[in-house]
């Protein structure tokens, strides 16, 4: 009878861990939306109005932001000036297909990020002024998405964890 009280009870917590699980990735998706349309202004602001060179404003962002993105951001500084043979665009998407499993952001922040990293260091000032609002403009809506999103499926996934860990239960016993 304990055995069959304590497996009940370890299936109700490993099915409530993995709702939480598939709540949370809604959650960190907001976040780091958040954390990218931040880390795009930075870099804004130093490519166009501080004109540092690309690696060197890149490296300034990687220190202001954290997680996967920090990564993110070193390696392609890192990447553009270690080796030469690499443009923006393809030293850009290398990396970000490398952490692209490292991301909680969906399918449309990645082809938001994508066309912002072929567009990136190609052009003059203004052209690429337009590029960062064109992308923060983008990853706006996205972020009213996936916050839609995030408050629909939320509380849902938890609630489902739990339920079917209890549904699971009563069959088994």
């Amino acid at each position: 009878m304990i055995l069959k009280i304590l497996s009940s009870v370890v299936i109700v917590i490993c099915c409530g861990l993995i709702g939480l699980y598939k709540a949370n990735r809604y959650i960190q998706r907001v976040k780091e939306i958040r954390m990218l349309k931040t880390a795009l202004i930075q870099l804004e602001t130093e490519i166009i109005y501080f004109s540092n060179f690309m690696s060197d404003a890149l490296s300034a962002v990687a220190k202001s932001v954290q997680g996967p993105w920090r990564d993110f951001f070193y390696k392609v500084a890192r990447d553009l000036a270690d080796r030469t043979e690499y443009s923006v665009a393809e030293c850009w998407r290398k990396n970000l297909d490398y952490y692209k499993k490292q991301f909680f952001i969906g399918e449309p922040e990645y082809e938001i990020l994508v066309r912002f990293g072929s567009n990136l260091g190609t052009s003059d000032s203004e052209s690429q002024k337009k590029y960062f609002e064109l992308a923060q403009q983008q990853l706006l809506v996205e972020e009213r998405k996936a916050e839609e999103l995030c408050s629909k499926y939320v509380q849902m996934y938890r609630s489902l964890g739990i339920l079917c860990g209890l549904a699971i239960a009563i069959i088994l016993f």
